[in-house]
């Protein structure tokens, strides 16, 4: 099973952030490494952006935005801490299932060379204010007969820091 570190501060962040928009979806993006092929350390996260777009049952964020604040952090790293995958919210929902469209999403980080990410994390947060269940997930993709590829979805294990 998958472990991903996450910093205390960037889950207030995350919290806040779900509380404020509840009833529409809001997220943003993991910045960090991995310290070894099952074991992810997220070092920050870039929130949705100034004009992210955020609907009862989608989220959108502000992809040029986040795209130069990631771009910035990488830099700021020494080139260590690079894009590691998203989190968002499903207000009111409590099954932590990836829905189609947080699964499409997968596909299309995996696929997009400039993001390098054959293995994205992505956390739902699912519930309602004060009341955040985090559901952490490591994806790729799995070839099977031959040339048909499937996105291999692994539930991961979460561990606080900081």
């Amino acid at each position: 099973m998958h472990l991903v570190w996450l910093p205390r501060t960037a889950l207030d962040q995350m919290r806040t952030d779900a509380d404020a928009w509840y009833g529409k979806e809001t997220g943003g993006t993991f910045m960090g490494y991995w310290a070894a092929c099952d074991t992810a350390v997220v070092t920050a996260i870039i929130p949705a952006g100034p004009h992210a777009s955020h609907e009862r049952n989608s989220f959108l964020p502000d992809q040029a935005w986040q795209q130069a604040e990631i771009a910035r952090h990488y830099e700021n790293s020494g080139r260590l801490d690079t894009y590691l995958g998203d989190w968002h919210t499903h207000p009111d929902e409590d099954t932590g299932r990836l829905s189609w469209k947080d699964k499409a999403c997968l596909k299309t980080i995996i696929k997009t060379p400039a993001a390098r990410n054959p293995k994205p994390i992505m956390v739902l947060m699912c519930g309602t204010p004060g009341d955040w269940a985090l559901n952490p997930w490591v994806c790729h993709l799995q070839t099977r007969f031959v040339l048909f590829e499937t996105l291999r979805e692994e539930e991961a294990r979460l561990q606080l820091y900081g």
